[in-house]
């Protein structure tokens, strides 16, 4: 049988499990009505500073990203630079309706970041197989390179906020500085234990590590410590918690610090009343479009009155 075709009838089996789970709504709230964010009045950002918010994003989640892009900016009230960088399967049309949005925004495209980042990695062949290997590998090999800024601030696009992130802000502004500022996960998801990690890297690493918010120190990057790690046969590099994984090692037990609970990566899709922001993670991930979103335009619309 055709793959392309097992791939159509297994991609609409998992639309009508999500349609019995979510009720006969879900269609509309999933495909329809994250297109609001398109009326968005431009949100203008920096062009310098000394920190860029960097996301990666593609076809698939690129209205999710711009729901959690608006939630930071509006609620945030900073005009930090911002980079949105593109798998690849972003067309001109999603860069239109993007740049719109945001129209001082740097939206990078694989094929002039290969060009700016081949060439300074030239020397380092496993940090360049890496990235070719896993498309979030761009994340941690790219990004320090692309944003050329000090600092940066790490978003996944399915991380929406509901009011303004003061402890985040606050590490934004100096009080971190140095440091790397991770949200606590549920558990250790990392490319492997970290007492393996400790055996085979001598390195210390910091337990329940995310990095869907991250606040990362970027100076003097040390792509020569990543080269020799990567190039050590105990990293598995197609595991999909390789880049996680390597974002704990870089920053070590010593330099990982972690935002407060109300922070925390959670399993459950409940959002609490006072909850400043929430993280739907892929087991969850269906709920940003049935209770995030939702709840989210209530809050911009309390923002606004």
């Amino acid at each position: 049988m055709d793959k392309s075709y097992m791939a159509t009838m297994k991609a609409g089996y998992r639309e009508v499990r999500r349609v019995i789970r979510h009720g006969p709504a879900y269609p509309w709230r999933r495909y329809v009505a994250p297109t609001r964010i398109l009326k968005t009045v431009e949100l203008h950002t920096d062009v310098a500073g000394d920190t860029t918010v960097c996301v990666l994003t593609s076809r698939t989640d690129w209205l999710m990203c711009l729901w959690a892009l608006v939630s930071f900016y509006k609620f945030s009230g900073v005009r930090l630079p911002l980079l949105i960088y593109s798998d690849g399967s972003l067309t001109s049309h999603h860069r239109q309706r993007i740049q719109r949005i945001f129209p001082k925004a740097k939206i990078v495209d694989p094929t002039i970041a290969d060009a700016a980042v081949c060439e300074t990695l030239a020397q380092f062949p496993n940090c360049l197989q890496f990235r070719r290997m896993q498309p979030c590998a761009r994340r941690i090999i790219d990004f320090p390179i692309l944003c050329e800024t000090a600092s940066m601030l790490m978003l996944d696009s399915d991380v929406l906020f509901f009011h303004r992130p003061d402890e985040l802000l606050s590490c934004l502004n100096g009080a971190s500085r140095g440091n790397f500022v991770f949200e606590r996960d549920p558990q250790d998801s990392y490319f492997n234990s970290r007492e393996n990690i400790q055996k085979s890297f001598d390195i210390g690493v910091a337990p329940r590590v995310n990095c869907g918010i991250m606040v990362a120190d970027l100076t003097h990057f040390d792509y020569a410590r990543i080269e020799q790690w990567l190039g050590n046969a105990a990293f598995l590099k197609k595991h999909h918690w390789a880049e996680q994984g390597l974002w704990a090692m870089y920053a070590g037990e010593a330099r990982t610090q972690f935002l407060g609970e109300s922070y925390d990566v959670s399993l459950s899709a409940e959002i609490e009343p006072d909850a400043v922001m929430k993280h739907y993670i892929k087991p969850i991930r269906d709920y940003i479009y049935t209770q995030g979103i939702p709840h989210l335009d209530c809050c911009l619309e309390r923002e606004v009155n």
